[in-house]
């Protein structure tokens, strides 16, 4: 994989694992994340791949969570 990056966002909304786990399986399914790590005490996510910034950020807002900027 080229371009393999590691990006770094908050995300606001998520109060517990289920959050998680959703916020985990749409940012896994955006095209060319290796891997994602999620922290619901933080809010933090991790992304590591080919990150698309909007595609990550689309697929959040298409759960209905937000990034902080």
């Amino acid at each position: 994989m080229s371009n393999v990056a590691t990006a770094t966002y908050t995300v606001a909304g998520m109060t517990c694992n289920g959050c998680v786990n959703k916020v985990a399986a749409a940012v896994t399914a955006v095209e060319g994340v290796a891997d994602v790590d999620v922290d619901v005490s933080t809010g933090a996510l991790e992304v590591t791949g080919a990150v698309d910034d909007a595609a990550i950020r689309a697929a959040i807002a298409e759960i209905g969570y937000t990034i902080e900027d």
